[in-house]
């Protein structure tokens, strides 16, 4: 992996950590997500609207509409997750199942052949990943069990919309401005998810979200729309499958922010996950 897009994601990686973060001081997850996504999608369009134009090539259009129908799927099964409660016992598999997902369908769909030493290195992150969100190493089956609950379905779904627009994005920057794609992204998701959040049982949480955590949402706006807007450069730069990877990581940046801010325990689980996502990350930027 090139080490220019390597550092690129690892800033989508950090960037997406933080605006998780800044979600955590939230009541509700899915206005905490709507408002950022809107606030985002106004001030990057103001900042555009001086820079390019909003206009994508019709190629682009094609792959574009169902990665952005499944940014809004996700949107919708990731708060769901955080609603039903038990999201926590599957996020390994929300996480990691991505991973292997998009290296199996960017070697079939977009003859993205890796290295080996690339392989074993997202290989390790899988590992770091599902080993970072488990309690502790005792309870390291409890998500595979818990496979016929609705948490892991919801959390399986997630994955697989992951995939779909990642790999759809790969496809959509061979033709259009990263700049201008993200706020597209940025722009349907808006919308899409609108409907939802101001339903007639949701819009007084969500009116009062933005109330009591608009500096949150206001750095969050931030951070999200960075984080993929970076992320789409990385896609232009190098494999999906090193892309999806290395921005994953963020699950243990996300730890590390909760570490030194709210006092949360690391443990030694943690910190070996930790080791085993360096490893990987060292042996993705060597595989040539």
């Amino acid at each position: 992996m090139p080490f220019l897009a390597l550092l690129i994601v690892l800033i989508a990686a950090i960037l997406h950590a933080i605006s998780n973060f800044l979600f955590k001081g939230g009541r509700d997850a899915a206005a905490m997500l709507w408002w950022s996504v809107t606030i985002g999608a106004l001030w990057y369009g103001a900042f555009l609207a001086t820079q390019a134009s909003f206009a994508m090539p019709l190629e682009t259009w094609v792959v574009f509409i169902p990665s952005a129908l499944a940014e809004i799927a996700y949107a919708r099964l990731i708060t769901f997750g955080y609603a039903d409660g038990a999201l926590s016992q599957v996020y390994p598999i929300a996480r990691g199942a991505p991973l292997l997902l998009i290296a199996l369908f960017g070697a079939l769909f977009l003859d993205e052949r890796l290295p080996a030493l690339g392989y074993v290195g997202i290989a390790l992150l899988v590992v770091g990943i599902y080993l970072a969100s488990l309690p502790s190493l005792g309870d390291w089956a409890r998500p595979l069990r818990a496979a016929r609950h609705r948490p892991t379905q919801i959390a399986l779904l997630a994955a697989l919309m992951v995939t779909i627009y990642t790999l759809l994005d790969k496809i959509g920057m061979r033709s259009a401005s990263p700049l201008v794609y993200n706020w597209w992204v940025y722009a349907s998701i808006a919308i899409g998810f609108a409907p939802f959040v101001w339903s007639r049982a949701n819009r007084a949480s969500t009116a009062r979200e933005f109330r009591l955590n608009w500096r949150r949402i206001l750095i969050a706006s931030v951070a999200t729309v960075g984080s993929y807007l970076a992320a789409l450069i990385g896609l232009q730069m190098t494999a999906a499958s090193y892309v999806g990877s290395v921005r994953a990581t963020s699950v243990v940046m996300g730890a590390l922010l909760g570490w030194l801010f709210l006092k949360e325990q690391l443990g030694a689980l943690r910190v070996f996950a930790a080791a085993l996502m360096v490893a990987g990350l060292v042996l993705i930027a060597v595989a040539r």
